[in-house]
């Protein structure tokens, strides 16, 4: 991608952090092939005026060989108000020629948009002729591919199963849309590094992988609430050993499980009653996949265990919040990811 000498100005977002870092990269060396080289240069967000320091960065020409590219991570903080969206779009204009100015913004996986606070910079570089563009992380099945082509840019030899192993290794097989892959890329081309040093010069083979990369595949609600409900309890118990070691808190995950665990309860009581899961559609809103998705997990369960595995949630949810059964005096030795345990050994077994 050509980059003008002016007006040097782009806006990368999307949820593949290493991406983001490398379309930056990319943008200072077109800028620098234009000239002399420049150099990259973070202002620290915790000055207590960044625009202020941008402007003084960027606003004057280089006299003397290349010039600078600041670059912002994460702008949206300094964009909260109308005022200060006004003195950024201000700022674009002050970019002085052999100068740049570069932003990142890094999102959920699954944002269809960057912040809406980003909005007027991105619309004024785009108008300024500036690069603006979403950069996503590799999705399900296309991470070994992926592979694949870094380790051609980084001059290593990876036989095509050491890379099918690599990304299932990394949870590049993962195909559920609640999995956070911002970082993914980030520690896939690290693992590769390690690899490079471990077999210097020579091909990497599968068990190479096999023997140096352990598995960190990303925890998935959506997965662990589909081991529960088809009484998986293994899956079940990794899962959500898994969301909370990610720090996802505990009563985020009962209040999710309770709400799937209610949903089969009122579509095995429909079924019992005459339903047919074409009916689900209607009578509960639910697209026609997931209608018949729910039913058939309804169909492991019969109404009383959904019940008794309803009620004995609330014993979870108190717990997590570090409560015992009575909701007043403190749980004591049972701990939330303890009572969840409990609750999953119990009630999910067929």
């Amino acid at each position: 991608m050509a980059v003008d000498a002016a007006p040097g100005l782009a806006y990368f977002w999307g949820d593949d952090a290493l991406a983001l870092r490398r379309a930056v990269e990319h943008f200072v060396a077109e800028l620098s092939a234009a000239g002399d080289a420049v150099e990259t240069w973070r202002p620290d967000q915790a000055e207590s005026d960044v625009l202020a320091a941008l402007g003084m960065r960027v606003a004057t020409a280089p006299l003397f060989g290349g010039g600078v590219v600041a670059v912002v991570t994460e702008p949206v903080p300094l964009l909260r108000s109308r005022a200060e969206q006004d003195r950024a779009v201000q700022l674009l204009d002050q970019v002085a020629p052999g100068n740049g100015l570069a932003f990142t913004e890094l999102v959920p996986t699954g944002a269809r948009e960057p912040a809406a606070a980003s909005g007027r910079v991105r619309e004024a570089i785009e108008r300024a002729g500036g690069i603006v563009r979403r950069l996503e992380s590799p999705r399900a099945g296309q991470l070994d591919g992926w592979i694949a082509l870094r380790a051609r840019e980084l001059g290593l030899d990876l036989e095509p199963g050491a890379a099918r192993l690599l990304a299932e290794r990394v949870g590049g097989t993962v195909r559920e849309g609640d999995v956070d892959r911002r970082h993914q890329t980030e520690f896939t081309e690290a693992q590769l590094e390690l690899l490079a040093l471990f077999r210097p010069g020579t091909r990497i083979r599968r068990a190479d992988v096999d023997a140096l990369v352990a598995p960190a595949v990303p925890s998935s609600t959506w997965a662990f609430l589909d081991a529960v409900a088809t009484r998986r309890v293994a899956e079940a118990s990794r899962g959500a050993a898994g969301l909370v070691a990610d720090g996802v808190a505990l009563p985020v995950i009962v209040t999710q499980l309770h709400r799937r665990m209610r949903q089969l309860l009122e579509i095995r009581d429909r079924i019992a009653h005459g339903a047919r899961p074409a009916d689900l559609v209607a009578l509960m809103r639910l697209h026609p996949t997931r209608a018949e998705i729910l039913a058939n997990q309804s169909m492991r369960w019969d109404v009383q265990e959904l019940a008794a595995a309803i009620d004995a949630l609330l014993e979870v949810d108190l717990a997590s919040k570090g409560l015992a059964a009575d909701g007043r005096s403190q749980a004591g030795p049972m701990t939330g990811p303890l009572a969840l345990a409990l609750w999953i050994a119990e009630h999910v077994p067929a």
